[in-house]
């Protein structure tokens, strides 16, 4: 049967798109293909790497690292921390002494304060302030300028002279949830 090509067909075009719908076969997105080709570069770059590398510099790199040929290695460092740490122990006593001063020397001249808060809002500061007059604790508030144009307002217990009552108004600041920091100052 012969065919007249001059002639348009009858049927219907098919596109490119209807092509790959019948088929099922869909391309992989671009950044698939932009990973894996990445990938097979890193891996082909590091295969040349290792074909320039000869077994005498195996060698070298091994007699560096403290060991020669054979496998043996040199001499082994020797760490002295064990015996130092053991030798320097300090045995702590259960009970507090009431009478050991060695853990907070007092000259005559020195007091110690408790920072309870550092605030940039006086009245934030002193709404703290009148939290701990009602703990029945000396409260004041120190104004410092650390740099130009800055105003803290910090909240401080005390002063005290003695350890007893330091350690009272401590336990009385933690027992309230309230925080704070020991300070040692001249008088």
């Amino acid at each position: 049967m012969t065919r007249d090509y001059a002639k348009k067909s009858s049927g219907r075009r098919t596109t490119k798109r209807q092509t790959k719908k019948r088929s099922g076969h869909q391309d992989a997105p671009g950044w698939l293909w932009l990973l894996a080709g990445v990938l097979i570069g890193a891996l082909v770059m590091g295969l040349m790497q290792l074909s320039e590398v000869s077994p005498e510099d195996i060698e070298n790199a091994a007699s560096e690292d403290g060991t020669d040929s054979q496998g043996n290695s040199g001499p082994k460092p020797r760490f002295h921390f064990y015996t130092l740490l053991r030798d320097s122990e300090v045995i702590v006593p259960d009970t507090p002494d009431a009478n050991n001063k060695a853990t907070l020397p007092v000259a005559d001249d020195e007091v110690f304060l408790l920072q309870v808060g550092s605030f940039k809002n006086s009245r934030d500061a002193d709404s703290l302030r009148a939290r701990l007059l009602m703990l029945n604790l000396s409260a004041s508030i120190e104004t410092v300028s650390p740099r130009r144009n800055e105003t803290w307002h910090r909240v401080l217990v005390g002063p005290f002279s003695d350890r007893p009552e330091l350690a009272d108004a401590r336990s009385r600041l933690s027992n309230n949830g309230i925080e704070s920091l020991l300070l040692k100052r001249k008088q």
